[in-house]
């Protein structure tokens, strides 16, 4: 009878539905920081370009003769950081630490996020405040694609395709995800802020020949400087940046670190409308979260991430804006002049303001006051979508 009762046990567990899977994990959103009482007193562009390159010391760029379009144009016209650091290696986090403030915790391998990101960003910043945001990037295959890799292009340097709070959809109007070759000709029609990623031969990455980094001196100058000659007289800005040195030691880096071959020292330029060309130290030096603080603090926005760890050890403070290059005085002296060519200009580009465009920053002097006061402004966009990219009254 023992022996019956265990087997008739035995049998009625086996036919007993096991509990449901958990569901896959999801990234939990990281909330954006209330904007602090951003400085005055910085410009408010147009359009900034923001191009990445990879994998090279400063010391590899600065000075070079492999380089003659980086030192001979943007270093001599524009504001060189002289010590600039980026927080980890390998790539991917960088990327994510300049659009987000945060490595999103991707770990330093550079394996693409296994699941959506909701946490803030500066895209989903810039839309939310009524900007505009695009990222382009070379080799992609189609808009919208989410493809690991294409021949020369890596996904793991394009952080907004793993952002679940963009716009991704198959055409211009409608995605952030874009390719290179939809770059406009037309610069008017750029969004208010674009990031450019070259592919993996043209921003230093692969060897070759030509060698990598005059493959990429040659490809900015070729693609690039349209843009940057143009965005000297129409209020608007060019950075140029790299994701990290060449010292591959995986992990966070420090920029204090007793090795300065060890401290990710990178190139970044500023150029453009508004820039007092020359060296700038920044005080204890910058990061890329300190480049994505003035552009929050340019726009207004709310604050994404926070500074990498080594960096607030090395007295690289969470709020520093980059302040000094900033021409503003020479921009307000020539603002009332300039003031009917950019009504003119904003009203050529108003048919790009609409969907995902977004309005131009220079329809409006201060961000934000455009929706105080001027709410019936013809040629605007109105949407109850915040993520739309345009303007919400």
């Amino acid at each position: 009878m023992k022996l019956l009762a265990l087997v008739l046990a035995l049998a009625l567990f086996s036919c007993t539905p096991s509990p449901p899977s958990a569901p896959p994990p999801v990234v939990a959103p990281q909330a954006p920081t209330p904007a602090p009482p951003w400085p005055a007193g910085l410009p408010v562009y147009d359009h900034i370009v923001i191009v990445v390159m990879e994998n090279k010391d400063y010391e590899d760029i600065i000075g070079n003769p492999a380089a003659p379009y980086i030192n001979g144009t943007l270093r001599r016209e524009g504001a060189n950081l002289t010590q600039m650091y980026a927080e980890e290696h390998h790539s991917q986090g960088n990327y994510f630490w300049l659009f987000s403030g945060s490595n999103q915790n991707v770990k330093f391998q550079d394996r693409i996020p296994r699941h959506p990101l909701d946490a803030s960003n500066l895209g989903e910043q810039l839309l939310r405040a009524g900007h505009s945001f695009k990222g382009y990037a070379e080799d992609l295959p189609a808009i919208g694609s989410r493809v690991e890799q294409s021949e020369r292009y890596a996904r793991k340097h394009v952080p907004w395709i793993s952002f679940a709070n963009l716009p991704n959809g198959t055409t211009v109007a409608d995605s952030s995800n874009l390719r290179f070759q939809d770059f406009p000709s037309d610069y008017r029609a750029l969004p208010t802020i674009a990031f450019v990623i070259p592919n993996l031969v043209n921003d230093m990455h692969n060897p070759g020949l030509p060698p990598p980094i005059q493959a990429g001196d040659t490809w900015l100058r070729e693609h690039i400087d349209g843009y940057y000659t143009w965005a000297k007289q129409h209020n608007s800005l060019l950075i140029l940046t790299f994701d990290e040195d060449s010292h591959l030691r995986e992990g966070l880096t420090n920029p204090a670190d007793a090795d300065p071959a060890h401290r990710n020292h990178i190139v970044t330029i500023l150029a453009g409308a508004h820039i007092k060309p020359g060296d700038y130290p920044e005080g204890k030096g910058v990061t890329h979260v300190n480049l994505l603080r003035t552009l929050e603090a340019m726009y207004k926005l709310k604050k994404s991430g926070v500074q990498q760890q080594y960096a607030l050890q090395a007295g690289i403070t969470d709020d520093f804006i980059i302040i000094d290059v900033f021409d503003v005085e020479a921009r307000a002296s020539r603002g009332a002049s300039s003031h009917q060519t950019r009504q003119s200009q904003d009203a050529v580009s108003a048919q790009a303001s609409c969907g995902h465009q977004g309005v131009p920053a220079s329809a409006w002097p201060q961000v934000g006051e455009l929706r105080q006061s001027q709410p019936g402004l013809p040629g605007l966009c109105t949407q109850n979508d915040p993520l739309s990219g345009v303007l919400v009254q």
